[in-house]
């Protein structure tokens, strides 16, 4: 298998010839994330293989955003403000590499960047995602995500378990 490497966004990676099949979400690698990325207000990461660096495998976005505190949750019982998170505001993988494991890896990259925030730099909640779809959240929630609201769509990960699952897995 193709070493893959995790890196920012930048001008050499060929976002033009990323596409995995949902227009909204090319539209944004090709047109918008590396503006947003400029402006630091969304950050995207790219998964490329080593021979081929400048080819796009799968990205994902991330943001900072508060939410109130998740119900059930010891640790925020009764807390009055809002709790900081990682926000991953998109996953996408490239048609050529579907089924291959790429937005598992990419999903995992994210946990990763979730867990160096807190370690690190800052204490968040957790990891939140909005999933477009029931399909999308089936996903999340293989991973230990927890919904937050009633339709199921919005869910969040804690940072105890974005913690646990970095530790457990290999480095990338």
């Amino acid at each position: 298998m193709t070493r893959i490497r995790k890196q920012q966004l930048s001008r050499e990676h060929d976002r033009a010839g990323f596409d995995c099949g949902v227009e909204a979400l090319n539209t944004f690698i090709r047109k918008t994330a590396r503006r947003q990325d400029e402006r630091h207000l969304v950050r995207t990461t790219v998964l490329v293989g080593a021979d081929q660096p400048s080819s796009i495998l799968a990205y994902y976005s991330t943001a900072p955003c508060e939410i109130m505190p998740p119900p059930g949750v010891k640790a925020w019982k009764a807390y009055p403000h809002p709790v900081p998170f990682l926000r991953m505001a998109r996953l996408a993988t490239d048609l050529s590499v579907r089924g291959r494991g790429f937005g598992e890896l990419a999903l995992v990259s994210t946990i990763r960047d979730a867990a160096l925030i807190a370690r690190r730099f800052t204490a968040i909640g957790g990891l939140v995602v909005d999933a477009k779809d029931q399909r999308a959240a089936a996903f999340y929630t293989k991973y230990g995500f927890i919904g937050l609201e009633d339709d199921g769509l919005r869910l969040f990960l804690p940072i105890q378990d974005c913690v646990a699952l970095t530790d457990d897995a290999p480095d990338q």
